[in-house]
């Protein structure tokens, strides 16, 4: 339906646009993906007809953009960036305006209009004023107008900007319906959610500078760039017997009074109730606990620090359920850095941490998962799920 070719750059001259190069099927759905200034509006601007090429040329269903534009644009529907909506009419109105400059019979015009209303949710405001649409039925209509009359050929430039969770997936859905499903038409859109780059598209291709730097599916992508593993790991729950003992022999070492001098224990009535329930440590406490307990750097100290500001202390039973799921991170971290050379630890929230395993050719999705699992229950990992690079992480890796 679309083929775009590259022309020869001019020394000097900023280029907005450089030798792009893709073609797009009918059915097929062909995304975007690029950051600001990376060309992709502009991109589609010269596809539509609002910027002319300074070199290079596009065919549309045969026409070319530059010799012939009028024939090109008979066969597409665009749907801009912003909402190039008339503010006093209503969306009935403009979808009738926009079918009728389209060439629908007169005589198909009402279900034409009436099936795009209902299509897009659009009904109960079809006879309000644009401007007192919400920023998410704005986008709506400006949709719906691109594939007013069917064309072959839809261009939507972030479709879904502005809008709330529920209404972003009902676009998806439509959008999805009118490619992938229906099978004779050619979308494509421009997006910066990968998500919804994921959700919609059977290809993808990611600008930077005005380059297309890839083009492919998203598997595909997945498959030549991705080169680390995501592994998230959630280790099982403290055992209450370990729990109880090191309270029992935290309690013994630092609460039991003893004919020793004075020191920051000394003030048994402040901390010390009837069950190491009820015992509650200051940040000075737990520090001297830490050192007693073998971490010299006293890396937890600023861990709790939020949980002391707030309750001006903390129970004994809580600080030894955290000290039990560090040491078991600690375990698990040790345990990944050693069998995984370059792992990265990405970040832990408490309940879970995430690593990047390295991966190439050496290595499969089954030994990694096989070796978790002859170690799982001596490390206590209770779940654990491993998964190529994202979308996302590919895109930063073009980006930067």
């Amino acid at each position: 339906l679309i083929q775009v070719y590259p022309g020869w750059k001019q020394q000097g001259l900023k280029v907005a646009v450089d030798s792009l190069t893709f073609s797009v099927q009918e059915g097929e759905c062909f995304g975007i993906l690029g950051t600001n200034g990376a060309g992709k509006t502009t991109t589609l601007s010269m596809l539509t007809g609002e910027e002319r090429p300074t070199d290079g040329t596009a065919y549309i269903f045969g026409k070319d953009i530059r010799l012939n534009p009028k024939a090109a644009r008979r066969h597409i529907g665009y749907c801009p960036q912003f909402d190039a909506l008339l503010e006093f009419i209503t969306p009935r109105e403009h979808l009738e305006l926009y079918a009728r400059i389209k060439g629908v019979e007169e005589y198909e015009l009402e279900r034409v209009v009436m099936e795009k209303l209902i299509e897009f949710d659009l009904l109960k405001y079809a006879d309000k004023p644009a401007y007192a649409l919400s920023g998410g039925n704005k986008r709506k209509l400006s949709v719906a107008i691109a594939m007013i009359g069917d064309p072959p050929l839809v261009i939507l430039d972030e479709p879904s900007t502005g809008m709330d969770p529920i209404a972003k997936r009902f676009m998806w859905e439509v959008i999805s319906h009118l490619s992938t499903r229906r099978g004779k038409t050619a979308v494509i859109l421009t997006t910066h959610s990968m998500s919804e780059a994921q959700a919609l598209c059977t290809r993808i291709g990611i600008m930077v500078g005005g380059k297309l730097r890839c083009i492919g599916s998203p598997q595909h992508l997945k498959n030549r760039f991705g080169n680390h593993l995501e592994l998230e790991v959630k280790p099982t729950e403290v055992n209450p017997l370990e729990l109880k003992s090191l309270c029992r022999t935290i309690e013994d070492k630092f609460f039991v009074a003893q004919s020793s001098p004075r020191n920051i224990f000394d003030n048994l009535e402040d901390c010390i109730g009837s069950s190491c329930a009820e015992i509650s440590l200051t940040n000075e406490m737990i520090v001297s606990i830490e050192q007693w307990l073998g971490d010299v750097d006293n890396t937890g100290s600023v861990q709790l620090s939020q949980h002391l500001l707030r309750d001006g202390g903390i129970q004994l039973a809580v600080f030894a359920e955290w000290w039990l799921s560090k040491e078991k991170f600690s375990a698990i971290d040790a345990f990944f850095q050693s069998s995984f050379p370059g792992a990265t630890c990405q970040g832990c929230n408490g309940l879970s941490v995430k690593y990047q395993l390295p991966f190439s050719e050496g290595v499969s999705l089954a030994s990694v998962f096989g070796h978790i699992e002859r170690n799982r229950d001596a490390l206590g990992i209770g779940e654990y799920s491993v998964s190529q690079s994202t979308l996302e992480t590919i895109f930063n890796h073009f980006a930067s």
